[in-house]
């Protein structure tokens, strides 16, 4: 009898031979990794070293940052290296409600079976990175819950958004606050994804100044341990989103938008160069150089306009279209 391993081994081997395709790879290789966290509580190897045996060689871009950074938080909690301060613990909370939701969109996406592989025995991590009994709700699928990082569930079709002519006219930049310090803890916009973001943990001291830390940019493969080297984007940049609905929103909505911490694709911190070079650019005019990034690009393009109910223009739609073919 073929056992559920193989039979997932033989069907997307199949799949990939027959499409080709990137993202379809991705995915496939996001179910992987997964499908390797089903380990945890089963193995004898601690949580962070599961995550990083049996899922983080195998994720894409995104969901491997998110894996290394709950790897690292995990043998933290587990080493005794940090106090599991509640701050810390709604850090892992926020870190694995992205994974989760990572996890159900694949298992969904390849129909195979459960909509929660890391979940399959109804384990959660406890504060010290230990298996414990959890019940059949999930963070993951409550909106309330949601921080920076926990995603609205926008399904992010193109055939959902107007396609309407774009007008600058009356765009200014300061029409949108930012970056605000929203929760009142000393650490503006910027600062909250930096440290959000951060592959490895940050020291945050006095007046929010950010100490250690590694940053990944997805636009472009560019890394550096100094933050002052990255920008926050704007994943729909501030004058696209002027030109596609938000002429006409209050002052306090285009700050909500400019400062938006709701979810992990609306901000994200990418190199100073790759920021610059895409400016205010929309997807006819501009892609991320690295390719492997390029079909979640323009996916989360396209749930930033969704969300928040924002059009695209006819080029812009042609654009998003001809990216999304070869995904």
């Amino acid at each position: 009898m073929i056992r559920p391993s193989q039979m997932f081994a033989l069907v997307t081997t199949a799949m990939l031979l027959v499409s080709g395709c990137s993202a379809f790879d991705r995915t496939a290789r996001d179910y992987r990794a997964c499908e390797g966290l089903g380990a945890i509580g089963a193995s004898p190897l601690s949580t962070s070293q599961v995550i990083r045996d049996e899922a983080l060689p195998y994720a894409s871009a995104r969901l491997g940052r998110d894996l290394f950074e709950l790897a690292n938080l995990q043998e933290d909690l587990e080493t005794g290296a940090v106090i599991p301060s509640p701050s810390l613990l709604r850090q892992v909370e926020q870190v694995t409600t992205r994974v989760l939701i990572r996890c159900s969109e694949v298992t969904q996406v390849l129909g195979m079976g459960t909509s929660d592989p890391i979940n399959q025995d109804h384990t959660e991590l406890d504060q010290n990175g230990e298996a414990a009994e959890s019940s059949e709700s999930d963070t993951a699928q409550d909106p309330d819950n949601a921080g920076h990082g926990s995603d609205p569930q926008f399904p992010g079709s193109l055939a959902d958004l107007r396609v309407e002519v774009e007008n600058r006219a009356g765009y200014n930049r300061d029409l949108f606050e930012h970056w605000i310090d929203a929760d009142g803890d000393g650490c503006d916009t910027r600062r909250e994804v930096l440290i959000q973001e951060s592959l490895t943990p940050v020291t945050v001291e006095a007046a929010c100044e950010i100490f250690g830390g590694t940053w990944v940019s997805l636009y472009d493969g560019f890394n550096s341990d100094n933050p002052s080297d990255f920008d926050i984007d704007h994943m729909v940049p501030l004058a696209e989103a002027w030109d596609s609905g938000a002429s006409s929103w209050s002052d306090s909505r285009r700050r909500d938008f400019a400062n938006d911490l709701s979810s992990s694709y609306s901000l994200i911190a990418v190199s100073s160069s790759s920021n610059r070079s895409k400016s205010d650019g929309d997807p006819a005019d501009w892609l991320p150089p690295d390719s492997s990034y390029l079909c979640e690009y323009v996916e989360q393009w396209i749930k930033v306009k969704q969300q928040w109910d924002l059009s695209v223009d006819e080029a812009e739609a042609t654009a998003i279209a001809d990216a999304l073919s070869s995904c």
